[in-house]
C-alpha cells in the first residue's frame, strides 16, 4: 500500500529529511500466519467499471445529495461541477482546474449549503466521488495527495481565498482503528475569504478499491472545528457504504461504518481533492 509507505517515510524522517531515531518494523508475517486482509472492500471483479460511461454511472450512484448532510442542507449554485475537469494542487500550493488524467475514469462534485441559523453563518459543503481505472491508481493518487498535504500547510483556492494552518493525518486499512476504508486522509485548519475572519475548515477523503469519496466543509462564523467535522462526517460514511453496495460481493458487506467518530476513527473524535 503506497499510503502506508508514505506514512512510514514521513514518520522516520526529520524536518531536514534525515532519518530519525527509532526501531524499524518488519512488514512480514510471523510464524507462517496468513497475511491480514489489505482492503476493507471484498470487491466483486464483475462489478468494477471499466469504461467512462460505467464510471460516470457509478459516481452518480455514490455521490451525496442534500439529505445526507441533514435536513437543513440545500443545493448550492452551481450544484455540480464540470465532470471533465478536476482541481489539482500545483507545486506553488495553488489549486487549479485541469482535465482528467488517463488514470481517472470519472469524477463528480456537488456543492451544498447549510443556510444561516441560530447565530451561525452559512456553511459551504462539497462532496466529490472519483472513479479510477484500478485500485492501484487510486492508491497512487492518495499517496500523492498525502505528500501534497504535508508540503502545503497553506493553500490558495481562488482570488483572496486561502486555507491556512492546515493539520493533516492519514491512516490505511488496519491502522489507527481504520477498519472501514482502504485509506483515510484528513485535513483541518482555517479558511480565510477575501477580507474575512478565519473560520473552520475540515476535509476527509476515504478510498475503497478504485473509488475515492471526499467531503469538505468551509464553516461560517459561529461554528467550531468539531461542528465543521461533524457536518460532513455522515455524508462521507454513507457514500462509502454506497461504494460497498455497488462494488462488493453480494452479501459481503464491509466493516460497520456507523461507529465512526467525527475524526474518521471508530468510536472517537477534514478536504484535498476538490476543496
Amino acid at each position: 500500500m503506497l499510503l502506508a509507505a508514505v506514512l512510514a517515510l514521513a514518520s522516520c524522517t526529520g524536518g531536514d529529511g534525515e532519518p530519525s531515531g527509532g526501531p524499524s518494523q518488519s512488514s512480514g508475517t510471523k510464524g507462517g500466519a496468513s497475511p491480514a486482509p489489505t482492503s476493507a472492500l471484498d470487491a466483486d471483479p464483475a462489478k468494477a467499471p471499466r469504461d467512462r460511461a460505467a464510471a460516470r454511472a457509478l459516481a452518480g450512484e455514490v455521490i451525496a445529495d442534500p439529505a445526507q448532510f441533514g435536513p437543513e442542507a440545500v443545493r448550492a449554485t452551481p450544484y455540480e461541477s464540470d465532470p471533465g475537469r478536476r482541481p489539482v494542487l500545483g507545486d506553488d500550493c495553488v489549486w487549479r482546474q485541469e482535465p482528467l488524467p488517463d488514470g481517472v475514469l470519472a469524477t463528480l462534485s456537488r456543492h451544498f449549503e447549510v443556510p444561516p441559523a441560530a447565530g451561525k453563518d452559512t456553511a459551504r459543503l462539497l462532496a466529490v466521488v472519483t472513479v479510477h481505472r484500478t485500485a492501484e491508481e487510486a492508491d497512487w493518487e492518495n499517496a500523492g495527495m498525502l505528500e501534497e498535504m504535508l508540503r502545503c500547510p497553506e493553500q490558495q483556492l481562488g482570488a483572496g481565498e486561502r486555507l491556512k494552518d492546515l493539520i493533516s493525518s492519514a491512516s490505511y486499512y488496519g491502522d489507527s482503528a481504520n477498519l472501514y476504508a482502504d485509506d483515510v486522509l484528513r485535513e483541518s485548519g482555517d479558511y480565510r475569504g477575501a477580507g474575512a475572519a478565519a473560520t473552520p475548515y475540515a476535509w476527509m477523503q476515504m478510498r475503497l478499491g478504485q473509488v475515492t469519496v471526499s467531503v469538505s466543509v468551509r464553516a461560517g462564523r459561529g461554528y467550531d472545528m468539531a461542528e465543521a467535522q461533524d457536518i460532513g462526517r455522515e455524508a462521507g460514511i454513507r457514500m462509502l457504504q454506497r461504494v460497498e453496495t455497488a462494488l462488493g460481493r453480494d452479501g459481503a458487506g464491509g466493516e460497520d461504518t456507523e461507529g465512526m467518530g467525527a475524526d474518521g476513527g471508530q468510536d472517537g473524535g477534514a478536504e484535498g481533492n476538490g476543496r
